[in-house]
């Protein structure tokens, strides 16, 4: 009876210790960052610092959402310019643009490509499966539809979009919809001509929003997840204040309403969302700027918190063509009824040039990309106000352009 009880103890001891691994390897993530390789920033369609980024490629990181402990980023794979990333709903698969290879900018870029890796589940090491043409021209953005059977790109220099479908195995297969943008809007310096720069499926996976900076337009296309096609809907696209540049879009978690963020006018116009139409109703234009604030505005990233409450964008911004800043992560409540925004704070987000930003999956933290400053840095987020508290930890990336999580598993 001894050996039984014995026994006995020894396998709750160690369904104990496996039920605690579990629960640790739950708030575990793969943190990966996009990076410039071959250069350090886009300015007026030119690509400035050429040779001063250090990156190799993609780098991961391990991140541990129950006490913000993140180690220190390790290459990944090595890739040319690999700005931003986006990892299947299976979380077995990463693909990654390759933003002008050349660095020669966008007027002078011929191609970019996309590239699709196997996540190593113990590791976080990415292993290419392999890499097609992204048929366009410095490509600045990709996601994937939820099925995970279709990734999408904006292709910022040919003014283009397209979709490339994903095979069983992970690895990238045909070209199914390509639709080449036309027009241009108000500002002479980088409006005459369309700049795709966000791309991504509505909540149910029936439309497909485009945000063109040199439009100054919200694309609306229908999405059919069959055969990857897409075509226009009636209307096709919801305006913003002219001028403003659509950068970066997101809809709430209810799928309720969406949120555009204009990288020159740091205006987030807000829109009531129609999934039986295709639509999107203006009812808010939230600015982000600062009344008293006389300079170049550069806003960059866009995200709600999982909760539904707050909103987050960052600010990239000069004070004249010497001096920069202030370098911000603005944050928003956002009213359960109407959509509509209500300014709390902004934050200094710890560097300059907060190109990209990521709340983690739990929605515990922020974590700040500041391209120029090459450091991620952690934010606590308050779940009550949506404030942010700087945890005092930091990790060096050069050139940091994009973060994703992918979760440990086991």
């Amino acid at each position: 009876m001894r050996r039984i009880g014995y026994a006995f103890r020894l396998v709750i001891a160690f369904a104990l210790v496996a039920a605690h691994a579990a629960r640790a390897q739950d708030n575990d993530f793969f943190m990966y960052v996009g990076t410039y390789t071959g250069f350090k920033y886009v300015h007026h369609s030119k690509t400035w610092g050429v040779g001063e980024s250090h990156s190799k490629g993609i780098y991961v990181s391990r991140f541990h959402a129950a006490t913000g402990e993140v180690s220190q980023p390790e290459l990944a794979a090595e890739m040319i310019n690999p700005s931003f990333l986006t990892v299947s709903p299976n979380r077995r698969f990463l693909y990654a643009v390759s933003e002008d290879p050349l660095s020669v900018g966008p007027p002078l870029d011929h191609s970019s490509y996309v590239s699709a890796f196997a996540i190593d589940p113990t590791t976080g090491k990415l292993h290419l499966l392999n890499t097609v043409p992204a048929s366009g021209t410095s490509t600045c953005f990709i996601s994937i539809d939820k099925t995970g059977k279709y990734v999408m790109m904006a292709n910022f220099g040919s003014g283009s979009v397209s979709v490339v479908r994903v095979k069983e195995d992970g690895s990238l297969g045909e070209l199914t919809a390509f639709i080449q943008d036309v027009g241009h809007s108000v500002d002479p310096s980088i409006q005459t001509e369309p700049h795709p720069h966000w791309i991504g499926v509505s909540p149910d996976n029936r439309y497909v929003i485009v945000s063109d900076l040199g439009l100054d337009k919200v694309l609306i296309f229908r999405f059919d997840a069959e055969t990857g096609k897409l075509s226009p809907p009636d209307p096709p696209f919801a305006a913003v204040y002219p001028g403003g540049g659509p950068r970066h879009f997101a809809f709430d978690p209810a799928g309720k309403f969406g949120y555009q963020l204009s990288e020159m006018s740091g205006i987030v116009d807000v829109y009531a969302w129609d999934p039986s139409k295709g639509t999107l109703t203006g009812v808010q234009r939230a600015h982000t700027l600062p009344h008293d604030f006389f300079g170049g505005n550069h806003s960059g990233e866009i995200e709600i918190h999982p909760n539904g409450k707050f909103l987050y964008e960052s600010n990239r911004r000069t004070q004249s063509e010497f001096v920069r800043g202030p370098e911000t992560i603005g944050v928003f409540a956002i009213d359960p009824g109407s959509g509509m925004l209500t300014p709390v704070e902004q934050t200094d987000s710890g560097g300059i040039m907060p190109r990209n930003f990521k709340i983690d999956p739990t929605g515990a933290y922020l974590l700040s990309a500041n391209q120029l400053t090459n450091n991620i840095v952690l934010f606590k987020i308050d779940s009550t106000t949506g404030r942010l508290l700087k945890t005092g930890t930091e990790i060096k990336v050069d050139t940091p352009v994009c973060i994703q999580f992918a979760p440990v598993r086991p």
